[in-house]
């Protein structure tokens, strides 16, 4: 893990293998690297953790809300979320970080349907609870992948790490699937993924229903159903949880005005993203970037 600049915009970056796409460590040697006062702090992620806990109790913030972690959790970081740790060096656990590309390489397009599922922050919650033979498979799996991870390397490491890695994450996507959450989404993954994906780009160009219902070739009445029937709200209400998300994110990283932010987001005017981050928060933009900067 490398912290590209004090913006706590983190890229990754493996001193084991640079070039590879994916590391495994545990939670002790990553206390280790004298990036506590960073890992403590906000930071914009843009790759994939896994977090398994083996020892202790804990608390990590994932997008500006703090999870409980301890043996019975797995905690699933999606790439472009703002997360916090709680250091605490007597804690012990695995941490695997990824890069989409890695997985992507060689990939079936189901492959990749299955693993990635996992990571739709928007419908499952980072935090799976875990049974005790659920967590005894995940961390002997985590000792797997460190095990090669760590031997020297041939023609054949690379791809034996992509296909450890994907059982791994068919193993998550097995226990997430027992959720009730998970059977009602289903029938509807793939239609509200294109949603999801739509929005992230274009949030700043419409907060418009009509709009996205137009882009994805549906009436605004399917659109409504959809969002419905997986979230259990309707899609004017996640758009608009979207555009906060990001604005928090933006908000927490510092070095933006938030005049600039405003016109980022598709506001025409700074008073009015302050009126409309008011209403969903309760608070004013600067006084929740205050939370993270005090100085400023």
């Amino acid at each position: 893990m490398s912290i590209v600049n004090p913006i706590r915009d983190v890229h990754f970056f493996s001193p084991h293998t640079p070039q590879l796409g994916i590391e495994i460590l545990t939670l002790e040697s990553l206390f280790q690297r004298q990036l506590n006062h960073l890992l403590e702090a906000p930071h914009r992620v843009h790759f994939y953790h896994i977090l398994l806990l083996t020892q202790g109790v804990s608390a990590h913030s994932i997008d500006f809300t703090p999870y409980a972690c301890d043996p019975e959790t797995l905690l699933l970081v999606s790439k472009g979320q703002v997360q916090q740790f709680q250091v605490d060096p007597a804690n012990t656990g695995y941490l695997i970080l990824f890069t989409p590309e890695f997985l992507y390489q060689n990939a079936t397009e189901l492959n990749l349907f299955h693993s990635l599922q996992v990571f739709e922050h928007a419908l499952f919650s980072p935090c799976l609870r875990l049974s005790t033979q659920d967590q005894q498979l995940l961390t002997q799996l985590c000792r797997i992948i460190q095990h090669e991870y760590q031997k020297p390397t041939d023609e054949l490491s690379e791809e034996i790490l992509r296909h450890l890695l994907r059982v791994m994450l068919l193993h998550i996507e097995r226990i997430r699937r027992m959720s009730a959450v998970s059977r009602r989404v289903a029938p509807h993954y793939q239609d509200f993924v294109a949603f999801r994906k739509l929005v992230e780009r274009d949030l700043a160009r419409s907060r418009n229903v009509q709009y996205y219902a137009r882009q994805l070739a549906l009436s605004p009445k399917k659109l409504n159903d959809l969002t419905r029937q997986v979230l259990n709200k309707p899609p004017k209400e996640f758009i608009e949880e979207q555009v906060i998300l990001e604005a928090q994110r933006l908000l927490a990283q510092g070095t933006m005005p938030i005049k600039e932010i405003t016109y980022q987001l598709g506001f025409s005017e700074p008073t009015n993203l302050v009126k409309f981050f008011k209403k969903h928060t309760h608070t004013s933009p600067a006084a929740f970037r205050r939370r993270f900067h005090p100085t400023d």
